[in-house]
């Protein structure tokens, strides 16, 4: 998406918004429904979508960037109580977790992260020409934030390894972590490291 003009970058999420309502519509008809919630709270860049692909591998009904399909008038807690997925990746889960788990007390949590310095990079290069640029000193706060999100959410879980994996995809960690946490079979296919060339720490 680096230097990508500002209206590309809105057409795509516009076009995700009407793609996402499709797809929540059909996933029924292809996936059976998970007993328990599967919710990835990392950041943007730090593997997210490699999750959301795994999750697709693994049988589940993965959403992602729901936030730009769908605005419930209800709120997204409610909105997940009813929608049809059962794995979710990407925004909103990063701000509500603590909501999520305390409506859904038998759910379990990823949490993505990579070497902060590997993150900054790959977010500046990311948004680089867009709308969503940072100068230096919004590149300082966002490292800030990045750092005190990742610490908040392992203290959060410090008590409950049974509900938190922290999961460095970009390093190269895959099913062999994945797969024991979620109680899964590992599958004969790779872990799906995307955008694995674009990785760089």
């Amino acid at each position: 998406m680096n230097n990508t003009p500002a209206w590309i970058v809105n057409l795509y999420f516009f076009a995700y918004k009407y793609y996402q309502k499709f797809h929540h519509f059909l996933i029924p008809v292809f996936r059976k429904k998970s007993n328990n919630k599967v919710f990835c709270v990392g950041f943007w860049k730090t593997g997210t979508t490699s999750i959301y692909k795994a999750f697709n591998i693994l049988g589940y009904r993965a959403g992602r960037l729901i936030h730009e399909g769908k605005e419930p008038k209800k709120g997204w807690i409610h909105y997940i109580k009813k929608c049809n997925y059962d794995a979710f990746t990407d925004d909103p889960m990063s701000f509500i977790y603590k909501d999520l788990d305390k409506t859904f007390p038998d759910s379990k949590f990823i949490l993505t992260e990579r070497n902060t310095q590997s993150f900054v990079k790959s977010y500046i290069n990311y948004f680089k020409g867009t709308e969503f640029e940072k100068t230096a000193d919004e590149i300082d706060e966002v490292i800030e934030k990045y750092e005190s999100y990742y610490k908040e959410v392992k203290d959060y879980f410090k008590d409950r390894a049974d509900q938190l994996l922290v999961i460095d995809v970009i390093g190269g960690e895959g099913w062999e972590k994945l797969c024991p946490f979620l109680n899964k079979p590992t599958p004969k296919k790779p872990f799906p490291h995307k955008n694995k060339g674009r990785y760089k720490k």
